[in-house]
């Protein structure tokens, strides 16, 4: 009896010595295994992958460019988006600048400018409202002001072509008066070639037309009224999506004009809400009342000016 309970503790302490050993055992291997496991990835994400990544500049989509809705003078059917204020500066030189372009700074220099400010205001998206102000020179005692209304009535998405009406109403301002003025009307018919080439034309109607020749000196000019109906041709080709070459033409077919056809080309540059041209032409006028009725100068009569046209959205 004596010799069973003193063998028993000593079982005891073997028996729970192993497991403590195998314990210690199976802890180490446990934390070896972990350590020496790679840890758990995370799910990987979706990720979209594209075959030609491309970056764009904000100004480059389209609807940051400005609706350019004339070549130089003659316009297209496009009328300025809905809500948005055009703000137009035009300045045209008196002297041909083939003559004295260096001591004239190609005509700048030589006075007699016409300096041309028109706002036009898109109240629908296909109607505007517009006003213009064209001053006088030293042959000229009268500023002329111009205002129109402009319907972009078919559109070429449903009938080939885009198709405007616009009329509107001039004014002489004449400092010692008296004042005089005159009706207008244009039909316009244009065809946009995917964005990259513009063709314009129609017909233009003018009860008192006013040119170079018939100014505030002409007795005619003072006395009585003279109707001048031209047919305007327009070219634009997208050179670049900021570079635009123009071209255009307004031919006098009825009523009073002068000799030469009124021509001008100009080199346009386009960025974010903005157009600037540099125009040559052989007429400082860009009113209704002047593109209809011809010119006095012929090709070799080239002056220079420039256009900048800004976009306002309000």
């Amino acid at each position: 009896m004596i010799c069973r309970l003193g063998l028993a503790p000593s079982k005891a302490h073997r028996t729970g010595a192993a497991a403590t050993v195998g314990l210690f055992v199976a802890a180490a291997a446990t934390a070896w295994a972990q350590e020496g496991s790679p840890p758990a990835r995370a799910p990987e994400a979706t990720i979209e992958e594209i075959d030609n990544p491309q970056v764009f500049n904000l100004w480059l989509e389209p609807e940051n460019y400005p609706r350019i809705e004339r070549a130089v003078n003659v316009m297209n059917a496009r009328t300025t988006r809905a809500r948005a204020l055009n703000f137009l500066v035009d300045h045209r030189t008196h002297e041909p600048f083939q003559t004295n372009a260096f001591r004239d700074w190609v005509g700048f220099d030589a006075g007699g400018l016409k300096i041309g400010l028109a706002l036009r205001y898109g109240i629908l998206d296909n109607l505007e409202v517009g006003v213009v102000r064209l001053s006088n020179n030293f042959s000229e005692y009268f500023d002329t002001y111009q205002f129109d209304v402009k319907y972009w009535a078919l559109r070429a998405e449903r009938c080939f072509v885009d198709v405007a009406a616009r009329a509107g109403a001039t004014w002489y301002s004449v400092a010692n008066g008296p004042d005089s003025g005159g009706g207008f009307a244009q039909l316009i018919v244009s065809r946009s070639l995917r964005e990259h080439l513009w063709l314009s034309s129609g017909l233009l109607y003018h009860s008192n037309a006013s040119n170079d020749v018939r100014t505030g000196q002409d007795p005619q000019r003072r006395s009585g009224q003279a109707y001048a109906l031209a047919i305007p041709l327009a070219l634009e080709v997208r050179l670049q999506t900021f570079l635009a070459w123009d071209a255009e033409a307004s031919f006098n077919v009825a009523g009073y004009h002068a000799k030469y056809p009124v021509l001008s080309t100009a080199l346009k540059i386009i960025s974010y809400r903005h157009t600037f041209a540099l125009i040559f032409s052989n007429s400082q006028y860009i009113t209704a009342d002047g593109l209809v009725a011809n010119t006095s100068r012929g090709i070799h009569d080239l002056i220079v000016g420039f256009t900048i046209t800004r976009e306002f959205n309000l």
